[in-house]
């Protein structure tokens, strides 16, 4: 299926729903390696004013101890790719599945591929290519509501992956957008 472009302009959409409740696929990597996490958390926005109203930017947060971590490390861009509700079980396997474990997107109906060289999934309905402009991450310090480090990072939050492992924060510059034609 063939994308079209988008300007940031052109983009309509509801960022909490599409992040928050349809989830996303960060992707990062070169066509002979890459590896892809589902996430639930990430902005859409403007940042640091290179246009008038702001650089178009997205914002991801990936513990460290995620495989696709070393990924977005290493490697200037990464894609953000969405899907309708037909691929939430592919999303929830990319999620619950490490690549370091397995070819876990071949286990999946996702089919990837390479927009400037950078991986995407030609199911997306729509995928964001971004560039790195910076990183840092999140600090038990930085904290004003401390409820936030109880339900989400000490060891008995019950969430899978807390350990006191606070999330990479990735800030890309959006470099394009597709939609399905």
């Amino acid at each position: 299926m063939a994308f079209k472009e988008l300007t940031i302009k052109n983009l309509t959409i509801n960022p909490c729903q599409l992040i928050g409740e349809e989830w996303m696929l960060i992707t990062a990597g070169t066509e002979k390696s890459y590896n892809s996490m589902t996430a639930s958390w990430g902005h859409i926005g403007a940042l640091w004013g290179k246009h008038i109203n702001g650089r178009p930017t997205v914002e991801i947060f990936v513990r460290p101890s995620r495989y696709t971590d070393s990924f977005i490390e290493n490697n200037e861009c990464f894609s953000l790719s969405f899907f309708t509700k037909e691929h939430q079980k592919d999303l929830s396997y990319m999620g619950s599945h490490s690549g370091r474990d397995e070819d876990k997107i071949s286990k999946t109906r996702l089919t990837p591929i390479f927009i400037d060289e950078v991986p995407a999934f030609e199911e997306a309905k729509m995928i964001i290519i971004a560039r790195k402009i910076y990183k840092s991450k999140i600090n038990k310090e930085g904290f004003i509501d401390k409820s936030i480090i109880k339900a989400f990072y000490d060891t008995d939050s019950g969430h899978a992956y807390n350990n006191n492992s606070y999330h990479n924060v990735y800030i890309g510059e959006i470099l394009k957008i597709l939609v399905k034609e």
